[in-house]
C-alpha cells in the first residue's frame, strides 16, 4: 500500500512539473510566433479610427489617423482634428507633439517602451520582450507587462493571416482604446525623412531625456 501511494504521489508531481515545462515551452511559443509575424512586418501604413472607452464602455473620443511603422525602432502616429498631434519614435527619442499646447515633449525611447509597448512592434527582437507575458486567442495575442509600472495594462494585437487589422489597449485607469485599421500597406517602401524631428517654430520644447 505504501508502495502504491508513493508511486501515486511521484506520479501526480511528475505530471505538475511536466504540465508547467509545457506552459512555459507553450508561451515561449506563443512569443515567438508573435516575434516572426512583426519580424516579416517589415513596413507598416495604414489609417485608423479610434474609439476610447471606459471601463463602463461609454464612449470619451472618437478620433482618425494614421499610423506609420518601419523596423527598426522607428514610429509616426498623427492623430487628424479635432483632436490633432503627433508622436514620433525616431530611434533614439520619442517625440510627442501638441499641436493644440504649441508643445513637444522629447522621452528617451528605451524608457518609453516600458510605459508603452506599442513601440516594441517595430523591433520583434528587442530585449525588452522579455519584460512582457504574450498570450494567444485565434488570431488575437495578449500583451501584457510582467511587472505593473507603466500605464497599459494589456495590449491587443489583431491580425487576419500576416495582416494587422487593429489594435487595443487598455491602460491603468481601465480606459479602452481601439483602433481599426484601412488603407493597409505592408512592406512597402517608406521615405525615412517621415521620422525625422525638427522643432516646429514658436513650440516649446520640454526634454525629458536623461542629461
Amino acid at each position: 500500500m505504501k508502495k502504491s501511494i508513493i508511486f501515486t504521489g511521484l506520479f501526480i508531481t511528475s505530471l505538475c512539473l511536466a504540465s508547467h515545462v509545457f506552459a512555459q515551452d507553450s508561451a515561449s511559443n506563443v512569443k515567438q510566433q508573435l516575434k516572426d509575424k512583426l519580424y516579416n512586418l517589415r513596413t507598416y501604413q495604414a489609417k485608423f479610427t479610434q474609439t476610447v472607452t471606459d471601463s463602463e464602455g461609454t464612449v470619451l473620443q472618437e478620433a482618425q489617423g494614421k499610423i506609420v511603422m518601419s523596423q527598426p525602432n522607428k514610429l509616426y502616429w498623427e492623430l487628424l482634428e479635432p483632436n490633432e498631434s503627433i508622436l514620433l519614435a525616431d530611434g533614439d527619442t520619442l517625440w510627442n507633439i501638441d499641436s493644440f499646447m504649441e508643445q513637444v515633449v522629447a522621452y528617451d525611447q528605451n524608457l518609453a517602451i516600458e510605459n508603452n509597448p506599442l513601440i516594441l512592434l517595430t523591433d520583434p527582437y528587442s530585449k525588452k520582450w522579455q519584460d512582457y507575458n504574450v498570450a494567444i486567442a485565434a488570431e488575437e495575442f495578449i500583451i501584457e507587462p510582467i511587472s505593473a509600472n507603466g500605464s497599459i495594462e494589456v495590449l491587443r494585437l489583431f491580425f487576419k493571416g500576416e495582416k494587422l487589422l487593429g489594435l487595443e489597449t487598455r491602460d491603468t485607469q481601465q480606459q479602452t482604446s481601439r483602433l481599426t485599421f484601412s488603407d493597409i500597406q505592408q512592406n512597402k517602401d517608406i521615405l525615412q525623412s517621415m521620422f525625422s524631428f525638427s522643432l516646429p517654430i514658436g513650440y516649446e520644447l520640454d526634454d525629458q531625456r536623461n542629461p
